[in-house]
């Protein structure tokens, strides 16, 4: 019987450059993917620091509600209880009208703000309203909203740009706020020390005179 020989394929040989593309590839989706966390996480961070300033905001406004709607209230009481001079008068009129002032500043920041303007899916995919504010999706229908969250999450750079429109946006709000408690802190300081210095004079002058009935 005749053997069959064995025959022998040798081996292709790859060229030198041939594993250098699937490299990079995995290289350049590496990086994607650091840069998509590294901007997630930033719109996260912002995000998270926006909400935390505008409850400490709140706090503040609210703190100074309650301190200012107490001295106006103690005040009320010590003048109905009568004063004899009319002189006398004038600290406990500055520090009311500054409480007052003050209080009004702190109330229009603690005052939810909600601006409603109708958006559409038109609007949505000519990147010009704000899919991420309740108040302007809202105004959409349940599915022309669902239309819209599905145009978003197609399109990355379309929806980074709704995520920074919606950063902006808080941080518009925020800055608004901070004014007035900044306008109601300095109000509530200043009727303070000018009530205090009136009353101070009035003592040491003599001129302290008051009934209580």
């Amino acid at each position: 019987m005749n053997e069959q020989t064995p025959v022998l394929v040798e081996p292709i040989a790859l060229p030198v450059g041939a594993e250098a593309p699937t490299k990079e590839k995995k290289e350049k989706k590496k990086k994607k993917k650091k840069e998509s966390r590294g901007i997630e996480t930033m719109f996260r961070v912002t995000y998270q620091n926006h909400v935390a300033l505008s409850r400490l905001a709140d706090n503040k406004a609210n703190m100074l509600i309650s301190i200012n709607g107490l001295i106006i209230s103690v005040m009320i009481a010590l003048v109905t209880r009568g004063v004899a001079l009319a002189w006398n008068l004038t600290p406990v009129l500055v520090l009311v009208a500054g409480c007052l002032v003050s209080l009004a500043f702190a109330v229009l920041g603690a005052r939810p703000r909600l601006s409603r303007s109708p958006v559409t899916i038109d609007d949505i995919r000519a990147n010009s309203g704000n899919l991420l504010f309740f108040g302007q999706f809202t105004t959409m229908p349940l599915t022309e909203f669902q239309a819209s969250l599905r145009v978003l999450m197609k399109d990355p750079e379309l929806l980074y740009d709704h995520l920074g429109r919606q950063l902006y946006l808080m941080g518009e709000s925020l800055n608004k706020k901070y004014r007035l408690l900044q306008l109601a802190y300095t109000t509530f300081l200043t009727s303070i020390v000018i009530a205090t210095a009136g009353f101070l004079y009035l003592y040491w002058t003599g001129q302290f005179d008051y009934v209580a009935q």
